[in-house]
């Protein structure tokens, strides 16, 4: 039996939302990247390795707007697309809509953080800077925690390899784990490179995932038609 044409429009309508959020999340967490390394680069005496990406958007950096409002805050918003894009696409249970909730923390949380810039080299004494410090904890664990959680998702979905699950499970544990050793700057003179470590490889899963559920929701275009696996 063909689709009713109430059932046709609701689809379309879900496809359309899917297809803008995944391009959201795909291209986010890309340009989020990008512009890190631009600032960092116009930012005077910035070293990739010492310095943490918050120190980009401190409050006597070279381009805090940019680095509060097109960095922290636009991430935020793609974060938000990557869970829309989860939760309509992937087959998982109550796992999808955790993991998918853990993703809009990390967003919510990248979005109020860009309106909490740290101090002067970070080196937080104002009620502003150390809830800058506070408010961005919550994210990169709910982000690294969805990643952990997808390693399941993902092989219920039952649409992706097995690489995909034991890549998302790795790169949540490690991301985690290096949290700590930057919270408690225990190496010092190393914790931009941790900092980068620990959080880049989430926002590129996150990215790569978003390209792989927008690739889904174009193949399943139409009412009625079946997904490859992959």
């Amino acid at each position: 039996m063909g689709s009713s044409p109430a059932g046709w429009e609701n689809h379309h309508v879900r496809a359309r939302v899917t297809t803008v959020a995944a391009t959201l999340g795909t291209a986010g967490p890309l340009a989020y990247l990008a512009l890190t390394v631009v600032l960092g680069l116009l930012e005077p005496g910035y070293d990739v390795l010492r310095d943490t990406q918050s120190e980009l958007g401190a409050v006597d950096a070279a381009h805090p707007t940019a680095m509060n409002v097109g960095g922290f805050m636009g991430l935020g918003v793609s974060l938000l697309g990557v869970s829309v894009a989860y939760v309509l696409v992937l087959r998982g249970g109550w796992a999808t809509w955790v993991a998918g909730g853990l993703v809009a923390v990390a967003g919510v949380g990248m979005v109020v953080v860009g309106f909490f810039p740290c101090d002067s080299g970070c080196v937080d004494v104002t009620l502003t800077g150390r809830l800058h410090g506070i408010l961005s904890a919550p994210g990169a664990i709910a982000l690294s925690g969805a990643a952990v959680l997808s390693a399941r998702v993902l092989a219920l979905d039952g649409r992706f390899g097995r690489s995909w699950s034991w890549a998302s499970f790795v790169i949540g544990l490690l991301a985690l784990c290096s949290g700590p050793l930057v919270a408690l700057e225990l190496l010092g003179d190393a914790n931009g490179l941790l900092q980068r470590a620990g959080m880049w490889p989430p926002l590129l899963w996150a990215a790569a995932l978003s390209w792989r559920l927008l690739v889904l929701t174009r193949r399943g275009a139409t009412p009625g038609s079946r997904t490859s696996s992959g």
